[in-house]
Formats: structure tokens, C-alpha cells, sequence
């Protein structure tokens, strides 16, 4: 299938591993140029040179992407060694988990900041080419808690991520509907239970502190995915490539799960 985004450029932050970086890959087999963000600089270049390997020009940048300022560095460094993005992917790491009674105000107006604040400042600076050029796709690497929030009965409270997902869901919606017209769409992945790197250190953590052995922690998981296996950073990176496309131009505003049919939520 030919996804019509070939020579375009996309900004991938959190690309250096694990999701991101299957789409940053996925994007250059699609005939993109990548601009690479995240904060280690060895897993950067890794991730650049194997962009590279597909035959599309790839710049890394190191930043901290919960420095507000950080956002229009990024964009102005990748104008002048690349391109403005044409796409841009918001990837970055989830809330930890924590019941009401394990977290207070400054982590809550943390996960706001990563959550909302940052991804409205990513908005600021990319939009304005888009919008010009009358073309445009932003995707976010959300969570499946902006449909339907996460109970402590899988042994973990979720109640950063449930407070700001769905935040950050209204605003990409909102904006959404703003800039539609010009032919720019901004749409959400509800993420699922991902097998990535990331979530295996996540599992032990969240194992350890319940008490419970990895693997059974695990398959508390799993139990309650209806394909009976936790999902592959490929399926992730699939139908964000889609959303990116130019076939996926009538798509906008929506979250669009990606867990093995776990979310209940009809909507």
C-alpha cells in the first residue's frame, strides 16, 4: 500500500526505542525523512543509522522533553538540518502509577505537564507549517485510560494517567476540529498492554511491589486481553502509520485504541 508520505518529514519524539522507534523505522520503509528525539544520545544514533539503512535522510536530536523551551529548539534544529515536520509523533513516557493516596498535588501537576503542557507546546510549534501547507498528521501514543479509566483491582492504581489522559484527549480533539479545514488531522493511539522494553521494567516494578512473581503479574495482565497476549510494538507502529498516511485524511479527533480489545468502553 502506498501510504503518499514519501518525502515527507516526521518528528518522532521518544523515537530511540521501544515504539517509537518501531515507527520511526516503519515511517522510513514508508519513505519518510525522520527527525529522532529523545534524551540518550547512544540510542539516538542507533536509532538514526538504522533509519538510514532504509534509503531516507534521518537527523537525532538529544532533549529534554519536559523542558517546555526544549520544543522550539527542536523544531528550529530540525529546519536547518532537515525539514519542518510534515508529521509529528508525541511519545512520552506514561504517569507513574499510584493510587489517590500514594500521590499528591506535585505529581499530579507533573503528569499535567507531561501530558497536556508539553503536548500543547509540540502542538505551538508544528502546526503553523501544516497548516501553511495546507497538509499535516499529528498521532499521540496515548493510553487506552482516555476510554475507559484503570481500576486498582489489576493490582496497581492508575490515577495520574486516568486524571490526564483524558485531558489530553479533549485537547487534541478540540484543536482537531480547529485546523481540520486546512487538511491537518491530530489523532490519539490508545495504548494497550505493549511488550517493549520499557513495559517488561515496568511490570517488574509494579510485580515487586504487589508481591506477586513477574510471570504471574504478567498474567494478571493478559487474562484480561481478549486475544490472550499482550500486543508487539509492530501493531502499535501499524496503525500509526495509517493515521499518518494520506489515505487517513477523513480521521481526526479520535482515540483509536490498540489492546487486544481490553477497553469495554463502547466509544
Amino acid at each position: 500500500m502506498n501510504l503518499g508520505i514519501a518525502g515527507r518529514t516526521a518528528l518522532v519524539l521518544g523515537g530511540s526505542k521501544g515504539i517509537g522507534r518501531q515507527i520511526a523505522l516503519d515511517l522510513a520503509d514508508a519513505g519518510a525523512n525522520v527527525i529522532v528525539v529523545a534524551r540518550g544520545q547512544t540510542a539516538i544514533d542507533e536509532t538514526v543509522e538504522a533509519v538510514r539503512t532504509k534509503g531516507v535522510r534521518a537527523v537525532g536530536i538529544s532533549a529534554d522533553l519536559l523542558d517546555l523551551a526544549s520544543y522550539r529548539r527542536i523544531h528550529d534544529t530540525a529546519v536547518a538540518e532537515l525539514a519542518a515536520p510534515d508529521i509529528a509523533i508525541y511519545n512520552l513516557d506514561p504517569p507513574p502509577p499510584g493510587t489517590f493516596a500514594e500521590v499528591d498535588e506535585d505529581m499530579l501537576a507533573q503528569a499535567y505537564h507531561s501530558v497536556v503542557l508539553c503536548y500543547a507546546r509540540m502542538l505551538r510549534v508544528v502546526l503553523p507549517h501544516m497548516q501553511q501547507q495546507r497538509w499535516g498528521r499529528v498521532v499521540t501514543i496515548g493510553s487506552g485510560t482516555a476510554k475507559q479509566l484503570v481500576r486498582s483491582g489489576l493490582n496497581f492504581g492508575y490515577v495520574l494517567a486516568n486524571s490526564t489522559r483524558v485531558a489530553a484527549s479533549a485537547l487534541a480533539k478540540t484543536v482537531a476540529g480547529e485546523v481540520a479545514a486546512q487538511g491537518v488531522t491530530i489523532n490519539t493511539i490508545g495504548t494497550g498492554y505493549i511488550d517493549t522494553e520499557a513495559n517488561r521494567a515496568w511490570t517488574r516494578e509494579q510485580s515487586a511491589a504487589a508481591g506477586m512473581s513477574f510471570d504471574d503479574f504478567r498474567g494478571n495482565m493478559v487474562q484480561h486481553i481478549p486475544v490472550g497476549r499482550a500486543g508487539q510494538p509492530q501493531e502499535m507502529a501499524a496503525l500509526c502509520l495509517f493515521l499518518c498516511s494520506q489515505a487517513a485524511g477523513f480521521t481526526t479527533g479520535e482515540t483509536i485504541l490498540c489492546d487486544g480489545g481490553q477497553t469495554n468502553s463502547i466509544l
